[in-house]
């Protein structure tokens, strides 16, 4: 076969592929089909003898595909039908019946001209075989299958859907059911009464009849597939037994069926499992950002290929183990890729979300896998087998992505905590900070995965041998010795070294916490109907790998609130002449030895009197009292204070934002809230660079000294006498730069009976808790200290208390839980 003649089946070949992405209103590959055609005539140099015939009505059916809606299907259809039969011709050399080419030529010729008498045939046939005690089923194509019925249906639109498309759809459905199985058959009742009830009031007085019609369809096609998965294995089964036995093997294992339960194998190596998982769910990781960042930029190959090695890696890691459930659901969604990376398919908003959702999917697999033993039966997830046969669909039938979603109900929203509690469960996995390339790292530097609880015990004792350090370093008997003061000095210089590296090992960048954000922002932007754009800035800045699982939920529930509290609909930000995409900005940096957190957007503000009138309704505040504008903002945090009227899926409830303020206290941080009504809200945490270390203030309250952190003192200063003043002769307080501030005297407190009395002599600390501000007495500020916190047994027991922390020379200083000191 000479090169030329293969070029021109293959051209054929593509037309008839890009054929079969077109529906109607869709111009695009009409015209590359058109395109496609009008070259391939342009080369056929000899004379084409009887297909120029056939080739002429090709070019007058793909003229009007580009032009015309009617008889959309039909014209299509008969197209394709001559552009196949002339492809067949050039495979066989031109050895094909006269009576073929005759046949296409007709078919086409009655599309175009409408196909009355062909529809009218057609109305007869189903009137006859719809009347009682009718069998004659020899004039009804028998070719036709259930697959052919799922396409029709994909092309067809509700409002557009003619009689004519009406009546096509019912005459195909009365072949399939003549052909089907009956329990295949029965199904498909209900898409004929379905058929019947619209053809007899009319499409306007039943909505929604082409979904219903497709969901039975899809129906009765599992039901289909399900019997011929049965069949194919218990054949396979059969001839494999037969050759065991002639072979003198006796095999007397079953084989397992394609249909089984999702399964953990027996055999399987459960020293793996771990690693496993760890390497699948950075690989889904790195394909769920990489899919994100492909949606925005669809031609990116680069991307393309990053997302495809992945799903390649899994299916094929996931085969080794022996997890067919898993290597076999991500083989198509690897086809998948593979098409568009083969420029065979586009990578529209409807790919993206079956990609998505299939990590959702394959995500909730590996959860199993981890809590499950060998031999273990397991629910596959929601949704599994829908998405498997979308991804089937698009992957071997060629059918597309937004056509095969419709058909399957569209992608699945299983409830509104879906994204949110993904987010929570992968936390954490990844926490290597791998580099945007995905591929790099590899070359650059080696790594090995420890066990949390060794490094955590390693900081541990590090941290035990800083303190007996500084008690022998402090002995009274140390300066008597120069030579050992020295030795001294350097070990505590190799110390310090030691503890900065350890500590290092418990850092992770905010990377893949921020990319993760992302998917949220995108679900539920789409989910609100909103347009809604994330940008992230300081993705290196490092933090305390404890503190990243815990800080996951309060982002979640702050970037929810922003998209369904702050950012306005596309409606109102036309109205107020801003841009229909809203911003949502995600920033973190480090500030000495606090990290912080900013999640600022562009919607519609805080609306303080808004506020304050729900708070006061709900009796969270003294209706006399007055507030400045930062004290109202804070109201958000209270529990159960919600300012909107309506609960939606996202929020409403009246929690949130107070979890938000209890997560950042628990990890002794401080969050803070700007907003400007009609520009946006901004909301700022401040948390510790570690929990491993203490950064505070330590204090002299009487004979006891106290620790107070770093991140919840505003200010320390002494009071004027004139600064001061009591209310009805109780409450103390403190003017702080125009600001009255009660004052809590810690030798009161904890019953010290040594402590300074007058207010005057000692040392105010100003402290912060959401909307509440203190003044703490205390005798006198010994200095700032990085300290190693511990927890003590006593400290469940003492109010006010978090933790302790060993001294330089050897005693506890006790920490100070300021957010319960102010509460109480």
């Amino acid at each position: 076969m000479s090169s030329k003649k293969e070029q021109r089946i293959e051209d054929l070949g593509n037309i008839m592929r890009a054929l079969a992405d077109v529906w109607p209103a869709d111009r695009e590959n009409v015209a590359v089909a058109g395109a496609q055609f009008e070259e391939f005539i342009s080369t056929f140099e000899e004379d084409p003898g009887q297909l120029q015939r056939l080739i002429d009505m090709a070019w007058k059916g793909l003229k009007y595909l580009f032009q015309e809606d009617d008889y959309f299907i039909s014209v299509k259809t008969a197209t394709m039908q001559a552009v196949n039969t002339i492809r067949e011709y050039l495979v066989n050399d031109g050895n094909i019946e006269v009576e073929v080419f005759e046949k296409a030529y007709d078919d086409l010729v009655d599309a175009l001209a409408g196909e009355k008498e062909s529809a009218d045939k057609l109305i007869e046939l189903d009137e006859e075989s719809s009347e009682p005690g009718s069998s004659d089923t020899s004039t009804i194509d028998e070719s036709k299958t259930l697959n052919d019925l799922a396409s029709y249906i994909m092309g067809l639109e509700e409002d557009e859907a003619s009689g004519e498309y009406i009546e096509s759809l019912n005459s195909i459905t009365v072949a399939v059911i003549s052909n089907a199985r009956p329990d295949i058959a029965e199904i498909l009742e209900g898409v004929k009464q379905q058929l019947e009830d619209v053809r007899t009031d009319g499409p306007e007085e039943h909505a929604g009849w082409l979904q219903e019609i497709a969901a039975i369809t899809e129906k009765a096609i599992e039901v289909e597939e399900a019997g011929e998965w049965e069949e194919s294995e218990q054949v396979e089964a059969k001839t494999e037994s037969h050759s065991a036995n002639s072979d003198g093997d006796n095999i007397s294992e079953e084989l397992p069926s394609l249909s089984e339960e999702f399964y953990i194998p027996d055999d399987i190596d459960t020293a793996m499992v771990g690693e496993f998982i760890t390497e699948c769910t950075e690989l889904l990781e790195m394909a769920e950002g990489a899919l994100l960042d492909l949606e925005e930029n669809p031609n990116d190959s680069e991307l393309v290929n990053k997302v495809f090695r992945a799903f390649h890696t899994i299916k094929g890691t996931s085969a080794f183990m022996g997890l067919d459930p898993i290597s076999e659901f991500t083989h198509h969604l690897e086809t998948v890729l593979s098409m568009v990376r083969d420029d065979e398919l586009d990578f529209d908003m409807a790919c993206a979300d079956i990609s998505l959702e299939a990590i959702d999917i394959i995500k909730k697999m590996l959860d199993v896998v981890e809590g499950a033993e060998a031999g273990d039966h397991l629910p596959k997830p929601l949704n599994f087998e829908r998405l498997t046969k979308v991804l089937h669909r698009v992957a071997d039938e060629k059918i597309p992505p937004k056509k095969a979603l419709e058909a399957a109900g569209g992608i699945q929203y299983e409830d509104s905590q879906t994204t949110e509690e993904l987010l929570a469960e992968s936390e954490g996995q990844n926490t290597n900070g791998s580099s945007k390339d995905g591929s790099d790292d590899s070359q650059t530097e080696s790594s090995v995965r420890v066990n949390v609880s060794r490094l955590d015990q390693l900081i541990d004792m590090v941290g035990e041998l800083v303190i007996a350090h500084s008690v022998v370093a402090q002995d009274e008997a140390i300066p008597d010795h120069s030579d050992l003061q020295k030795k001294i000095n350097h070990t505590s210089k190799i110390l310090r070294e030691l503890q900065d590296t350890s500590l290092a090992l418990r850092m992770v960048p905010l990377k893949a916490t921020f990319h993760k954000m992302n998917r949220l922002v995108r679900d539920l932007s789409r989910k609100a109907g909103k347009s809604v754009k994330l940008s992230t800035y300081g993705e290196d800045t490092e933090i305390d790998r404890n503190m990243v699982d815990i800080i996951n939920e309060p982002l979640v529930h702050m970037v929810r609130n922003a998209i369904d509290h702050g950012i306005e609909t596309p409606e109102e930000r036309a109205a107020s002449g801003k841009p229909e995409e809203a911003q949502v900005w995600l920033r973190a940096s480090q500030e000495g030895g606090k990290v912080v957190i900013e999640i600022e957007d562009d919607g519609k503000g805080i609306n303080k009197e808004k506020v304050l009138e729900k708070a006061i309704s709900k009796g969270l505040v003294d209706p006399n009292q007055k507030m400045t504008d930062k004290e109202i903002y804070h109201l958000i945090f209270l529990p159960g204070f919600s300012s909107t009227d309506e609960v939606t899926d996202l929020s409403g409830r009246g929690v949130g934002m107070d979890v938000v303020r209890k997560s950042i206290e628990d990890l002794k941080g401080k969050v803070d809230v700007e907003s400007e009504e009609g520009e946006g809200t901004k909301i700022i945490i401040e948390l510790p660079f570690t929990l491993a270390i203490t950064d505070g203030m330590l204090v002299r309250v009487g004979s006891q000294r106290f620790i107070v952190p770093i991140l919840n003192i505003d200010q320390a200063f002494r009071a004027e006498r004139n600064d001061l003043f009591t209310v009805m002769g109780k409450s103390e307080k403190v003017s702080i730069r125009g600001e009255t501030v009660p004052v809590i005297r810690l030798h009161d407190h904890f019953n010290i009976g040594d402590g300074i009395q007058d207010l005057t002599d000692g040392t105010l600390l100003a402290i912060r808790n959401a909307n509440k501000k203190y003044a703490l007495l205390v005798d006198e500020v010994i200095g700032q200290q990085q300290l190693v916190g511990k927890s003590i047994n006593m400290a469940a027991q003492m109010d006010h208390i978090s933790g302790g922390a060993i001294l330089g020379d050897g005693t506890v200083g006790l920490i100070l839980d300021t957010a319960a000191l102010i509460k109480n």
